[in-house]
């Protein structure tokens, strides 16, 4: 009776839904496309959006950041032209991989949805602008061109964003490289 006792508990553990439940990156993947009847690209893993994400919050942004504060000028289109194509392909890099993290990890790129949807949100104001100012936008007031300071106002904001975001998971001890 003991061993029949034992038997059917061992084989509740094993047959029970916890035992059955995903909990490798492999699995939660093949439960992800088959539920959104989707196919991830290989490279794209936990792994290498944690790494992307971490790129982005430190070597990307110190980027953009020199250059909005050393290099940026109205003048020259060209330059302008290269800042709007990196954020906007790093945008789509990190909108994929928010993508797969929600549907196998139930996590966002950057922590929550308010989070990720503030910095993409702050992204897409940049690049407006400067798809403006690349179209003949300019902004002058009584004490001349004030391009250059709004300019540095959106940049500001988009790094203000980032920046809030590192401090977020540095109190939840999760340390962001730099």
């Amino acid at each position: 009776m003991k061993l029949l006792t034992a038997l059917s508990g061992i084989l509740f553990i094993f047959c029970s839904p916890f035992a059955l439940a995903c909990t490798d990156e492999a699995c939660k993947r093949e439960a992800a496309e088959a539920k959104n009847n989707v196919t991830y690209p290989g490279y794209l893993t936990w792994k290498y959006c944690d790494t992307l994400k971490l790129d982005f919050m430190t070597v990307d942004v110190q980027s953009l950041e020199d250059y909005s504060s050393k290099h940026f000028s109205t003048q020259y289109k060209g330059p302008i032209k290269n800042i709007i194509q990196m954020i906007d392909q790093r945008k789509e890099w990190l909108a994929e991989c928010d993508t797969y993290l929600s549907a196998t990890r139930d996590e966002r790129i950057f922590y929550d949805k308010a989070t990720t949807d503030k910095v993409f949100a702050e992204m897409d104001i940049v690049t407006k602008e400067l798809n403006d100012i690349v179209g003949g936008v300019t902004y002058s007031s009584s004490t001349g061109d004030e391009t250059q300071a709004i300019v540095e106002e959106k940049f500001d904001a988009l790094f203000r964003v980032v920046d809030n975001h590192k401090n977020l998971m540095h109190l939840k001890g999760k340390y962001v490289y730099q």
